[in-house]
């Protein structure tokens, strides 16, 4: 009996919705509903109660993450009161809560896009950092839609907002660098995809399905590469980019038109700017603010730090104490004591 109404809903989420992930994630959260209902109170869904459905958000919220249990709670919502119109049925939903992530710093980014040896590991981290894609979003990627031209690319089924990104110029080196480097597909119909497999039982195939852990396990690799000790995955990727372009002053609605967001609350919900990166920022900037009104001398012992720091090096800090010292003693090469 249950199979039977999930079969129905199942068509009915079809014909609602245009994004495949909808349709999933509404059809395997009432699925989780109807087996939980089924196991612990031995019901079909003719037969459950509101009490039943309190005990199975109880069970929601002691078993899984808050945010996880918005979808899940609100999915159970679209099943029972608006599909089975049963609004006596209804069940509060938890409201989301910011979860500050570890993101990778500006630095950090960098060490990862280093990392990328291979034209297709560059395509990846280009388009990861500067594209804002989704892991699921690379099996999308078709050479037809990329329009050097008007610098857009195009994809089909995005989760929010619009389905194109601006193609940068970054974006177009990498493209234009792992085309020619391409494996030729096994079969012409694949042509147009633009990421081919080139290694193991797949070689020849491109990413065809949104379940593939491709992007996952290539994201990985990079991240060990360039010696990351912590745990670095693709969704660390987006927030950690956003979060470093919000640092650098780039313009909030630039940020959330690459990122595809329909309001820019969503793409605030990704900054996840950490302590160290306020104090990173005050450093840098009141540092520098007040070192012009230091002494001369005191200027010069600012210098040697960003010396010793690696912020500028050894010609840069000579040619600084020929300005900041003019009538210093020369001594030794370096000619600071």
């Amino acid at each position: 009996m249950n199979e039977e109404i999930l079969e129905k809903f199942h068509k009915h989420l079809r014909g609602k919705y245009h994004k495949q992930s909808s349709i999933d994630n509404n059809y395997k959260f009432a699925k989780q509903l109807l087996d939980w209902i089924k196991k612990e109170k031995g019901k079909t869904y003719k037969d459950i109660t509101k009490d039943d459905i309190t005990d199975y958000k109880i069970y929601c919220l002691e078993t899984f993450k808050i945010n996880g249990n918005v979808a899940r709670l609100n999915s159970v919502n679209n099943f029972l009161v608006k599909y089975l119109e049963r609004p006596e049925l209804r069940v509060t939903v938890p409201r989301a809560v910011r979860v500050n992530k570890p993101v990778l710093s500006e630095k950090e980014i960098e060490k990862y896009k280093q990392a990328a040896k291979t034209p297709l590991e560059k395509l990846i981290v280009t388009y990861q950092i500067d594209g804002l894609l989704r892991p699921h979003e690379f099996a999308k990627l078709r050479i037809s839609l990329h329009d050097k031209e008007n610098q857009i690319v195009y994809l089909n089924e995005t989760k929010t907002g619009d389905n194109y990104v601006i193609f940068t110029p970054n974006m177009i080196e990498a493209y234009e660098v792992y085309l020619r480097t391409r494996v030729r597909p096994k079969y012409i119909d694949d042509y147009d995809y633009l990421i081919i497999i080139e290694k193991g039982s797949h070689y020849g195939k491109p990413i065809k399905t949104k379940r593939s852990d491709f992007i996952w396990r290539q994201t990985k690799k990079i991240a060990v590469r360039a010696g990351f000790k912590r745990s670095i995955y693709p969704y660390l990727i987006k927030p950690s980019a956003i979060t470093n372009g919000f640092n650098n002053k780039i313009n909030p609605r630039i940020l959330q038109r690459q990122a595809r967001h329909s309001r820019i609350e969503t793409t605030l919900l990704y900054d996840h700017t950490s302590d160290e990166m306020v104090k990173e920022y005050f450093n840098k900037t009141q540092r520098n603010q007040n070192i012009d009104n230091l002494e001369p001398e005191d200027k010069a012992k600012v210098w040697f730090d960003k010396l010793l720091s690696g912020e500028i090096d050894l010609k840069t800090f000579k040619t600084g104490l020929d300005v900041l010292l003019p009538k210093r003693k020369i001594d030794g090469d370096i000619g600071y004591a």
